[in-house]
């Protein structure tokens, strides 16, 4: 999978935060049904913070969407999934001066108290989890606009357009079966 194009998709996802919370639900709770798939508070505090949690819902719905769209269209998202070897898997050390190193291993850290795990175990899931959305969202985007080939910014971005109107396009198709249960 295009670097390029994960990297995209890392920086939209990161992008949509706000300023919701999420810690006076329960785990189990559900927050959203996609076409008979529940999406649990859990699964959004596993992967963001609480104080901005259900300002992913959004984006979690369309995951989900794209993943029983990929499956639907019987498509392998495993030439999209990352070697086992990814440097996102590993988790910077306690004493790195790298910033963004930095910002990761304060994420996790914080992550892992929350949900009892040690950071470099949190770290490896979470990399897992992210990688498997990327893949499915990569797997759609290609099957539908071809492999992203970018030939500078102005090709980021048309790209980056067609991507988000897929996307809009799909949540409006399948707006009936969607099902919002908290805000």
């Amino acid at each position: 999978m295009s670097r390029i194009l994960q990297y995209s998709i890392l920086i939209v996802f990161i992008f949509l935060a706000g300023c919701n919370s999420i810690s006076k639900y329960d785990d189990n709770e559900v927050a959203a049904i996609v076409k008979g798939q529940e999406i649990t508070i859990g699964d959004l505090r596993f992967l963001y913070p609480d104080d901005t949690a259900l300002d992913y819902l959004e984006w979690a719905i369309n995951v989900e969407l794209v993943k029983q769209e990929v499956k639907d269209m019987s498509l392998d998202i495993s030439e999209n999934l990352s070697d086992t070897d990814d440097w996102f898997e590993e988790l910077p050390p306690k004493n790195t001066t790298d910033e963004g190193g930095k910002q990761i291993r304060k994420f996790a850290e914080s992550q892992a108290r929350k949900l009892d795990m040690k950071p470099e175990e949190y770290q490896q899931e979470y990399a897992k989890k992210i990688d498997e959305q990327n893949a499915y969202i990569v797997t759609y985007l290609e099957e539908k606009l071809g492999k992203a080939e970018f030939y500078g910014e102005k090709g980021m971005v048309e790209f980056n357009e067609k991507s988000n109107y897929l996307l809009e396009e799909l949540v409006e198709e399948n707006e009936d079966e969607i099902e919002v249960l908290i805000e």
